[in-house]
């Protein structure tokens, strides 16, 4: 064998490994890559269930437009138009009415609705982060754009049920949420004594505590309950034919499909500060450990709040820094798990002469509360693994497709993560939800499940429910 031959040989070899390796590189990067927008529509999951999901999104000024674009989108692929179940979230500030209006024109009166409003600023699906107004808390009544997102269901292997409530038509909160309940189990046309899998809840602000309670006097405390307040800053649930500004709206799902599900916060919770709730007035903290609320509060974070209140006297700043360090009460269950209720505090008085500060959540005189912390960047990997987590603990394998997904991500959370940063959430929840349809909703508070403990009202947390396939469990 002559040398040139030798050497042609050499090189070859070389070619052929170096070609080798880059196509194992690259398929090794895949494995890893968040997929396309694009791809994702493509692709069709196909399960040993019959069943039917999809999900759309529409902008459109009027409402009427934007739900039937967000339907087509959702119904696209579906050979079903008329679907059993319908989540529908719509950006605060959304002509709620009208959106009802249309959908129930669309649908027909077989599909039962279930939702509310979304935070002024987004709502999201696996299709994208639906961007609406750009401010939270406050701003004037047509400012922004809208957002609205529609997932539909249509399914054998799953019997849903829905049932709302006008508060103002009860004696109490707890008494409309117990009829709610009710007429939610006999949507589904189970018995009282036939307990839901999993119950849905979305409800206005202010009455979450009380809404629980009405809730468990029918279903009891082992029931799972995964839910969100209204997002504001105006509120609004669904009801079959009706809108309620103060109101809940609940859906009870039934099935023996693997269902998943988690209901937790992003916080380091090993910070020592803690104290004894010794004064409150309403929804305010007025002492903690006989001192002003604020002035302890304000120690626990070494003087930042007062800081902040002479350098900026910007609210919305202020906020931004108390979600990123809220506190929380312990709970322990039976057997020994410590479960973790966060709440997010602000100053009641944007002067700061009033020294209380205010929650969302209904804290007693001698609870007990702890301090917190947390980054933007420990709030997004907590998002994305979402579904990870919900898998896992429905004995769904972390790496199967689960049929569809269900989220409530608190709209402070998403607030205090930069815009650009925004954009990646869905594509996180995609990645770990192999891709499978979801939407999500963000909320005003959370409500959700500790086992052994009962349903809990809290803020800054994040849910989300999986339904598997039958082979997954």
């Amino acid at each position: 064998m002559t040398k040139k031959t030798i050497l042609a040989i050499i090189i070859v070899v070389f070619f052929i490994v170096v070609i080798s390796l880059f196509f194992l590189t690259r398929k090794g990067e895949e494995q890893f890559q968040l997929i396309p927008q694009e791809r994702i529509k493509k692709e069709k999951k196909i399960g040993v269930v019959s069943i039917e999901v999809g999900t759309g999104w529409s902008t459109k000024e009027n409402p009427g437009d934007a739900v039937k674009e967000a339907i087509d989108m959702a119904l696209e692929d579906n050979k079903a138009r008329t679907p059993d179940f319908a989540v529908i979230f719509a950006s605060s500030g959304s002509d709620m009415g009208a959106i009802l209006s249309k959908a129930r024109a669309l649908f027909g009166n077989r599909t039962k609705i279930y939702g509310g409003t979304s935070d002024s600023r987004a709502v999201m699906t696996d299709k994208g982060f639906v961007k609406a107004t750009e401010r939270g808390y406050t701003y004037a009544s047509m400012e922004g754009e809208r957002g609205l997102a529609i997932m539909t269901i249509t399914s054998k292997d799953i019997v849903f049920g829905v049932g709302s409530a006008n508060f103002s038509a009860y004696p109490s909160i707890q008494e409309a949420s117990k009829t709610a309940i009710l007429n939610a189990i006999k949507s589904a046309v189970k018995s009282r004594n036939e307990l839901p899998k999993m119950i849905l809840a979305m409800c206005t602000i202010g009455a979450e505590e009380e809404a629980l309670e009405g809730i468990e006097k029918v279903v009891g405390k082992n029931t799972p309950i995964l839910g969100g307040t209204a997002g504001g800053p105006t509120f609004a649930v669904l009801g079959e034919n009706k809108v309620y500004n103060k109101g809940i709206s609940l859906a009870t799902i039934y099935t023996d499909l693997p269902v998943g599900w988690t209901f937790e916060g992003g916080f380091d919770v090993t910070n020592p500060h803690t104290g004894i709730v010794t004064e409150v007035k309403g929804q305010a903290i007025v002492e903690i450990d006989n001192r002003p609320a604020l002035d302890v509060y304000n120690e626990w974070l070494d003087g930042e709040i007062g800081r902040l209140y002479k350098e900026v006297r910007k609210p919305d700043v202020i906020r931004d820094l108390l979600i990123l360090h809220p506190i929380y009460r312990k709970y322990t269950s039976p057997d020994g798990q410590n479960y973790f209720l966060f709440s997010h505090p602000w100053p009641k008085d944007n002067t700061m002469k009033d020294r209380s500060i205010m929650t969302s959540t209904k804290i007693k005189v001698g609870d007990r509360i702890y301090l917190s912390q947390g980054t933007w960047e420990t709030l997004v990997n907590r998002i994305g693994n979402l579904p990870r987590n919900a898998k896992l603990y429905g004995g769904i394998g972390v790496d199967a497709a689960p049929i569809f997904g269900i989220g409530y991500i608190c709209g402070g959370v998403m607030g205090v993560i930069p815009e650009t940063e925004r954009e990646r959430l869905p594509l996180l929840i995609n990645y770990a939800n192999n891709n499978a349809p979801f939407i999500a909703g963000f909320t005003w508070g959370e409500q959700g499940y500790f086992p052994g403990i009962g349903n809990k009202h809290g803020n800054l947390l994040t849910s989300f429910l999986v339904i598997g396939d039958k082979g997954q469990r």
